[in-house]
């Protein structure tokens, strides 16, 4: 098990990305300070249990293409229990903002994992990332693999029968390793199947227009089972 990588920790609470996480999620301005705060109350926590691991996968893609070599690995990141107690801490006490926080400032940060663990593979290795394969999104890697791939990797993440993660800001993954300068990874939405996905929302969409502003104020149903309220 390694620390997660300890550059992308350093700039977590840098203005630059605080500042393009409000943006992206459209928090106010007059809401900077309380979105410094939750992040000054994360850091800690990651520092001490965020982590990630890998191990070569065994499984056989069998639609790899034949004109170049290519090898797999199996990944996890986690952010470990304490960011999730937190975020149980702020919901049982209706600070719905800040657990909302929290959710868009772990998956900001994991996102930044992918780009460091592309670094650490090219820094470290003879290989690079050529694509990410996310388990469920493709018949060769279906969501049923991930029991197995969590015992095989880490006793540390483990999922329920609904195969949810826990610790919650927890992602696994496969990653397709190359040596072909010509193949290279643009990134872990390229060929995505996942049309929902708020990413994908063009700015003045329909589907952009609805993304609710989370305040300290009674939520939907909906919002309240996300949060864990009914």
């Amino acid at each position: 098990m390694a620390a997660f990588f300890p550059n992308v920790l350093d700039k977590f609470l840098s203005p630059t990305f605080l500042e393009e996480v409000r943006k992206k999620f459209h928090y106010d301005e007059t809401q900077i300070h309380e979105f410094q705060a939750v992040a000054e109350e994360m850091l800690p926590l990651m520092r001490e249990e965020a982590f990630w691991e890998k191990s070569v996968y065994s499984g056989k893609n069998k639609h790899q293409s034949e004109s170049y070599s290519v090898i797999y690995e199996q990944v996890v990141m986690s952010l470990g229990n304490g960011i999730d107690c937190l975020q149980e801490r702020y919901s049982e006490r209706k600070m719905l903002s800040h657990s909302y926080m929290i959710e868009v400032l772990a998956g900001e940060f994991l996102l930044q994992g992918y780009a460091a663990y592309n670094c650490y593979i090219q820094k470290n290795t003879d290989w690079h990332v050529a694509k990410y394969h996310f388990l469920g999104s493709e018949e060769d890697f279906p969501l049923e693999m991930l029991p197995e791939l969590l015992k095989t990797l880490t006793p540390l993440i483990t999922c329920n029968s609904a195969f949810c993660m826990l610790p919650k800001k927890s992602v696994a993954f496969i990653a397709e390793l190359t040596r072909d300068d010509k193949v290279r990874c643009r990134g872990i939405c390229v060929d995505c199947s996942n049309l929902n996905c708020s990413g994908r929302m063009a700015e003045g969409s329909l589907a952009w227009k609805r993304v609710p502003v989370m305040t300290d104020m009674q939520l939907t149903y909906g919002y309240g089972q996300i949060f864990g309220l009914f």
